[in-house]
């Protein structure tokens, strides 16, 4: 087994980036900790989908991950890598997937250059969460909850409103509406308006209480 030594991992349920990582998070002192280079689309599904690994491969990393506080090791985690990144996983003593933590660059970039003759592995997962969790920032997700919670009861001409600005279109069905608008692509410059005018008419609202 190949390990890797004295790293910081930011484990937790919403996968950040390492710019994203936040001052009150847990961040953890590993002092060691497994590592297995795999092909470039397991990778791939390990880092947006929840998985599942086989009995084997739990007991294989079980308790081979060590923190610098010998009162908090880790007992099921991985670092899993393709030929240009790492992500680490910890796991569940049923073998689900649970956590999840990027590498500060400096660290991933300096372990991608240690391990680039390591032998590539096959290990055994099912995908038991197929909604695709791609990475958020911290920003992001918190402008999602507030879109879904202004959409959740917003007043009906407000509702034609927006999606007129957003489509340049109308539309009579109501569901439509909603999901449409609750669909649109973070990138999107819909997405954009939607955030913006619904912010701006919230705190419109807030000054009028």
């Amino acid at each position: 087994m190949n390990y890797i030594y004295d790293i910081y991992l930011n484990l937790n349920k919403t996968l950040y980036d390492f710019f994203d990582w936040s001052k009150n998070d847990k961040i953890i002192h590993i002092k060691k900790i497994p590592i297995f280079k795999i092909n470039v689309d397991n990778f791939k599904n390990i880092v947006n989908y929840s998985i599942k690994v086989d009995e084997e491969f739990l007991n294989y990393v079980h308790n081979q991950t060590e923190t610098w506080n010998s009162s908090k090791n880790i007992e099921f985690c991985a670092l899993f890598c393709d030929k240009n990144n790492i992500i680490a996983v910890e796991f569940d003593n049923n073998g689900n997937s649970i956590k999840k933590s990027f590498l500060i660059i400096d660290e991933e970039l300096e372990i991608l250059e240690d391990i680039i003759n390591i032998h590539e592995r096959n290990i055994e997962f099912k995908i038991i969460d197929k909604t695709n969790s791609l990475l958020k920032t911290r920003k992001q997700i918190k402008e999602q909850i507030f879109i879904n919670k202004e959409l959740k009861n917003i007043d009906i001409n407000k509702l034609n409103y927006i999606y007129f600005e957003c489509f340049n279109k109308l539309e009579k069905n109501y569901k439509i509406k909603i999901n449409k608008l609750k669909n649109l692509s973070i990138n999107s410059l819909e997405y954009k308006k939607l955030y913006d005018i619904l912010k701006l008419t919230s705190i419109t609202k807030n000054k009028m209480l």
